[in-house]
């Protein structure tokens, strides 16, 4: 508790126990823990001077500022917790952090709500992402929503060194978006990867599908590469990297290694590229050599219940349906793979890289 008085001044402030006795009988009624009204005096980089009331003097400690306590000014007034009623020097020790708390689950989300990008800075590091704090309140940011420039990329997916990598962003401030609050869980999960999205802009007022683009390769993955296009990460998919078959892409290419691709598709906020539609289809060009009526020659090299597949001559695939042997699924059954037979072109569609043939008896 501290006394009431009628001019408050910093000579004046002394120590509580002094001030209680000169003023006894006319205390008011606030202890430690509570949340009291007060007026800002003066703003530093370490603290905040504060009229208690016009009570008596107290401060807030640096590590107790708030996420905006940056924007405070003399006059402003504001809610703090008194945290001990007197120090060394007979302040009231404040704390915006701790008086925020509530407040700032709603500030957040509200933010969430509208969308608006928020300051966190990283305090710790997981395999599954980092910890950072908002103000005071900590939440979660996943890997898988990290932008490009903090992924951490690992060949091998080594989880260990996964973690190295996140713990070098310990300390760091980024900029990112609420994605989840739950105030009564105390969640709050971020994604810098929405934030950096937001920044750049709609994928689609970018980029259009056929577009050449250059990047960097910022990742190798089993199943493809990951480039970025300043800032967006694409995917080129391990199917889109050449024409033929290709098993091993960390032979190929290596990390930081500028590539040219075409924009294959736009979805869901994602950009997937390929490699291999810069260049002509092979296979289509071998298609245009064949005719509907001619007779070739093919190895079977899979038999299913409703057909079989066939080797032609450059690679090219084709299918002998079983309704092309009435439906005989007996006869179909009877080819075997390394079967060597003469077949007929009926069907050439280039545009699903489909060659129907006719078993020649």
């Amino acid at each position: 508790m501290v006394v009431k008085s009628k001019d408050v001044t910093e000579e004046k402030a002394g120590p509580m126990d002094a001030l209680i006795e000169e003023h006894d009988g006319d205390l008011v009624p606030f202890n430690a823990g509570d949340v009291v009204d007060c007026k800002v005096i003066q703003v530093s980089r370490s603290r905040v001077l504060c009229d208690v009331g016009g009570l008596t003097y107290g401060f807030v400690p640096e590590k107790e500022f708030s996420f905006d306590t940056k924007d405070l000014k003399p006059g402003d007034v504001i809610s703090a917790n008194v945290m001990a009623m007197e120090n060394k020097d007979g302040y009231v020790v404040l704390s915006l952090r701790r008086a925020d708390r509530n407040r700032l689950w709603g500030v957040l989300t509200e933010k969430k709500d509208k969308g608006v990008l928020v300051d966190v800075k990283v305090v710790g590091a997981n395999r599954g992402g980092l910890m950072v704090e908002a103000g005071g309140i900590q939440g979660f940011l996943p890997v898988s929503q990290l932008s490009v420039e903090h992924y951490p990329r690992v060949e091998g997916g080594d989880p260990n060194q996964i973690l190295q990598r996140l713990r070098k962003l310990v300390g760091e401030a980024l900029q990112v978006k609420i994605i989840s609050v739950d105030k009564n869980e105390e969640k709050l999960i971020f994604s810098e990867k929405q934030a950096v999205s937001e920044s750049i802009g709609d994928l689609g007022e970018q980029f259009s599908v056929g577009q050449v683009v250059e990047g960097t390769i910022t990742g190798i993955a089993p199943f493809g590469l990951f480039v970025n296009l300043g800032g967006i990460e694409g995917l080129i998919h391990i199917s889109e990297v050449s024409w033929d078959h290709v098993d091993d892409l960390s032979g190929m290419y290596k990390v930081g290694q500028k590539v040219k691709a075409k924009v294959a598709k736009i979805e869901n906020g994602r950009i997937s590229l390929s490699l291999k539609r810069l260049l002509p289809d092979p296979w289509i060009e071998e298609m245009k050599k064949l005719k509907v009526g001619e007779k070739v020659e093919g190895e079977i090299t899979r038999v299913t219940a409703y057909g079989a597949f066939v080797r032609l001559k450059n690679n090219l695939d084709g299918l002998v349906h079983a309704s092309q042997v009435g439906g005989d699924v007996a006869k179909i059954k009877a080819l075997q793979v390394g079967d060597k037979r003469r077949f007929e072109v009926i069907e050439l569609k280039p545009e699903s890289r489909r060659i129907g043939l006719r078993l020649l008896e």
